[in-house]
């Protein structure tokens, strides 16, 4: 028999070897009352050592199994505890990035909403601007294709007014019918591919503007005659308007009469650009025009030229005013300068053969088939430009009825012929140029 008594430190633990080597562990508490433990002792020394070895190497497998087991499991637990840990932080972590991607998720999808919004918005201003610079593209292709053809025809308008004057000049001659000279220039007008811009004007000594023959004149010019003659051709309704005067009198008081308003026309566009005021055209002509003796008349202008119309916005004024115009760069004119021996002083007569359609009045009902196509005539031919009688009974042999009724009606602006005082002589000059960069250009 022996007894087996092991002590580790607080805790001790009492094994109980039998002769089978088997091993139970007790509870030191269960055992305090036991002091001996009885064990069989074996029958041979062998069976002792080999019981001894196979205690020891027992004790030490279940110890290292125990120590491992433990091990094991404290560890199991620790890495249990760890990975809990660290699950609860990366789930929390995980919560929280969770928390910020939905929040930043959110705000992502908020501003890429906003940002389609506002590319949508981008793109349709876009468009818009796209097609307004489309439009605006197309306005200004037109606007450009407008000042061409305006150009074009004013120049073209131009030379048909120069050629016209070569041709019927020599045949201003003493016992010329007016009615002759009138025909024969329009005639030639159409001829080189021109429109009649203003009726021709033929005014004889104190008659200063707007005589044209009607279809029965008989006068003729004749020795002592200071004659004017006023030419408008108009292509694409743009009008070249000239004048010049042929004097047949000897008298020395007319001896400068022409050379005057020739020498102040020239003079007066000599100074027009850009810029310049109209007022200050007037104040060299008219100086000029005195210099040569004779007074201007006042209450004529020279005048704009615009389509269809004859008469512009802007004047000219043959005299030194206090204020007027400025020229532009685009603007057409034409420079009108009439010389009087009289005192410049002009009324209407009481003789009327041009006649313009005004296109302001108010509609009045129109009883005569005559008037309605005389209306369609002159819409579709003349618009606003003016027309004589003589023009008008060519195309409608009963016309004369419906100039009174357009008359009566207010319809007809009457061009009275302009006269000064009886036993006057007037004479008149007139150049239509088109302001430029650099200066002017004169197209007649």
């Amino acid at each position: 028999m022996f007894i087996a008594h092991f002590f580790l430190c607080k805790k001790i633990n009492i094994y109980e070897f039998g002769t089978n080597t088997s091993i139970n562990k007790v509870n030191l508490k269960s055992y305090r009352s036991l002091k001996i433990m009885k064990i069989m002792t074996p029958t041979k020394k062998s069976t002792k050592k080999t019981a001894k070895k196979s205690t020891k190497s027992s004790a030490k497998k279940n110890t290292k199994k125990t120590t491992k087991k433990s091990v094991k499991k404290t560890s199991k637990k620790t890495t249990k505890k760890v990975a809990k840990k660290t699950t609860t932080a990366k789930t929390s972590k995980l919560a929280v990035k969770k928390g910020v991607s939905k929040t930043s998720t959110t705000k992502q999808v908020q501003k890429s909403k906003v940002k389609t919004e506002e590319v949508k918005k981008e793109e349709k201003e876009e468009k818009v601007e796209k097609e307004l610079t489309e439009e605006e593209k197309t306005q200004k292709e037109e606007e450009e294709k407008e000042k061409k053809l305006r150009y074009e025809s004013f120049k073209k308008a131009g030379e048909i007014h120069q050629q016209v004057i070569k041709f019927i000049k020599p045949k201003i001659k003493i016992g010329t019918k007016l009615l002759d000279i009138c025909e024969q220039t329009e005639n030639k007008l159409t001829e080189l591919g021109g429109e009649i811009g203003f009726p021709t004007n033929v005014c004889v000594n104190e008659i200063a503007a707007h005589y044209t023959s009607p279809p029965d004149d008989e006068s003729v010019i004749k020795e002592g005659d200071v004659v004017k003659i006023d030419i408008g051709v108009s292509v694409e309704g743009y009008v070249a308007d000239g004048a010049f005067t042929v004097s047949f009198n000897q008298d020395p008081i007319t001896e400068n009469l022409v050379i005057a308003v020739e020498t102040a026309v020239l003079k007066g566009l000599s100074i027009i650009k850009s810029g310049v005021k109209t007022v200050e055209v007037g104040k060299v002509t008219s100086k000029i025009i005195r210099g040569f003796g004779y007074n201007p008349i006042k209450d004529l202008h020279g005048h704009s030229l615009e389509k269809w119309q004859v008469h512009g916005f802007k004047e000219i004024p043959n005299v030194g005013i206090s204020s007027g115009d400025v020229f532009e760069e685009g603007d057409v004119f034409a420079l009108e300068v009439f010389a009087s021996t009289g005192l410049g002083n002009i009324h209407n007569g009481v003789n009327c053969n041009i006649y313009g359609y005004d296109l302001n009045t108010e509609r009045v009902p129109i009883r005569m088939k005559i008037t309605r196509r005389v209306i369609g005539w002159i819409s579709k031919i003349k618009k606003t430009l003016p027309f004589s009688t003589r023009e008008l009974l060519k195309e409608f042999r009963t016309g004369k009825m419906a100039i009174k009724e357009l008359t009566n009606a207010g319809k007809l602006v009457k061009h009275y012929e302009i006269r000064e005082q009886k036993g006057v002589f007037v004479s008149q000059y007139e150049k239509t140029f088109i302001v430029t960069e650099k200066g002017i250009e004169v197209f007649n």
